[in-house]
């Protein structure tokens, strides 16, 4: 019955502090000089709370998936339409106001993260410094050698838990399908211990945003002459918690052996076989390196065993200058005959007699 009358009368949802004492009339009297006196309640119109709920990315009329190109995009359209200087009237000035704080927070990535996840209540708490960093999640990304020297794109994938942004107002949006409530919200509130005295203390309190988890695709951009054991870092791509800047994903590579080359700095080391009558008369080999290219290595000349030949500008590019080159060093092994037939051996005696 109750539930009835409240629906009947709207007021089904929980009044707010404002709602409940609007109408309200105090009486009293006056101190100056003791008459009576009453007051009505009308309004209060709570700037900030309206400040909080405002949703940033429909001031610049964008969806909140846009990237930083279309947000850069729609800020120059919108700031040149209502800029003070062509618009001198009050409203063009609020608007104005309202397009540049917007991007101020959507231009700056910690404050965009915050927005996303938290609101603008989280973006003001990020000023009085009372917002934490997530933890930072290190993986291995398996590269190969021919990624080193080529470069290009890798891509890798992390489950990871993000923030369904609006989701808390509109539940029913086809994008919060699979969204469930976030983990718990670490906050830090000011507590006193004695008489003036204030600690600040840690407050674990149950979230109202929600959260699902997604499988994350980052592509990695490999640079001509990364090394082994590098670490490449992306900002606020780990876990998500509401309001709080996530942590970094570190991808440390780890570089396969390859079949042929071997790394050692900037310059790469491979071997080579040679018969000992190419050892003795002179040989020539095409090698094909990493990205394609022939590189014939050789020589005219006598070659001893174990002989390692310089081919000059043939290793890793650089790391700083990828248009320079370490150098290829060639270890030449002479493959000996197992026997050799009476023949043979007479005339190789001949030829080095003394």
């Amino acid at each position: 019955m109750q539930s009835s009358l409240k629906r009947m009368f709207g007021l089904a949802k929980p009044l707010t502090n404002a709602q409940k004492m609007a109408g309200l009339v105090m009486r009293g009297r006056r101190v100056s000089d003791g008459d009576k006196c009453s007051a009505v309640f009308q309004k209060v119109y709570d700037l900030e709370a309206a400040a909080l709920d405002k949703d940033i990315y429909e001031v610049l009329g964008l969806q909140d998936d846009a990237d930083e190109s279309e947000i850069k995009k729609v800020y120059r359209k919108l700031s040149v339409k209502y800029h003070p200087d062509k618009n001198p009237d009050e409203a063009s000035k609020v608007k104005f106001a309202e397009i540049r704080d917007a991007y101020e927070i959507l231009n700056d990535p910690d404050k965009k993260i915050l927005y996303d996840t938290g609101g603008m209540e989280a973006v003001k708490k990020a000023e009085k410094e009372e917002v934490q960093k997530g933890d930072d999640v290190r993986m291995n990304l398996a590269v190969s050698l021919e990624d080193l020297y080529n470069s290009g794109v890798h891509e890798a994938r992390i489950e990871r838990r993000i923030v369904c942004r609006g989701c808390r107002v509109k539940p029913d949006s086809p994008k919060c399908q699979g969204c469930n409530r976030c983990p718990n919200e670490v906050r830090l509130v000011n507590r006193q211990v004695g008489p003036g005295m204030f600690m600040q203390q840690q407050e674990e309190v149950q979230s109202k945003e929600k959260c699902k988890v997604e499988n994350t695709l980052i592509e990695v951009q490999l640079e001509k002459g990364m090394r082994d054991g590098e670490t490449l870092t992306f900002p606020r791509m780990a876990e998500q918690r509401p309001g709080q800047i996530p942590g970094s994903v570190m991808f440390t590579l780890k570089a396969s052996k390859h079949a042929e080359f071997e790394r050692r700095g900037d310059d790469l080391h491979m071997n080579t076989q040679v018969t000992l009558k190419e050892a003795l008369l002179g040989w020539t080999k095409m090698v094909r390196h990493m990205d394609g290219h022939q590189i014939e290595i050789g020589t005219t000349s006598v070659t001893k065993p174990f002989q390692l030949m310089k081919v000059a500008s043939e290793g890793m590019p650089l790391r700083d200058d990828p248009a320079s080159f370490g150098n290829l060093f060639v270890r030449v092994e002479v493959v000996f005959p197992k026997q050799l037939a009476s023949d043979q051996q007479e005339k190789i005696s001949k030829i080095f007699a003394p």
